[in-house]
């Protein structure tokens, strides 16, 4: 299930990719990485995010999890040892592949604080890449 939000974050992730290098493709069979954002805690939502991560896992692809279904239940058995980005920290996705590429599992969640203030998550000067339906 893809929210509004759900895939204005994945437009900022891939911008953020990209303008760090990274080649964005829509061929999960070329992809070195599976970045799955995944929205709303309910069990079709987390019905296909296992799925999606079970056949990463078949193909030896790396995986990094973004979403709320993984910033809600990260102690979930299935996302045992993968990273997550949490719904707040989407600006450090760069920070969280590169580790991923590298063996290493990254967990980044919480709200992101100034001063007393809550801040949102990504800003909106990030780069975006845009999809059209």
């Amino acid at each position: 299930t893809q929210s509004t939000g759900n895939s204005s974050d994945s437009e900022y992730m891939a911008g953020l990719l990209s303008t760090y290098g990274y080649r964005i493709t829509d061929d999960p069979m070329s992809a070195d990485l599976w970045l799955l954002n995944s929205c709303t805690v309910k069990t079709p939502s987390e019905d296909g995010l296992r799925n999606s991560i079970l056949s990463a896992n078949k193909l030896g692809k790396k995986v990094v999890v973004a979403g709320c279904v993984s910033q809600g239940a990260p102690g979930t058995k299935f996302l045992e040892g993968f990273s997550i980005v949490g719904t707040h920290q989407i600006d450090r996705v760069v920070e969280v592949v590169e580790e991923t590429m590298k063996g290493h599992s990254v967990r980044l969640f919480g709200q992101k604080r100034q001063g007393t203030r809550i801040m949102g998550g990504a800003s909106h000067h990030l780069p975006k890449i845009h999809k059209n339906p």
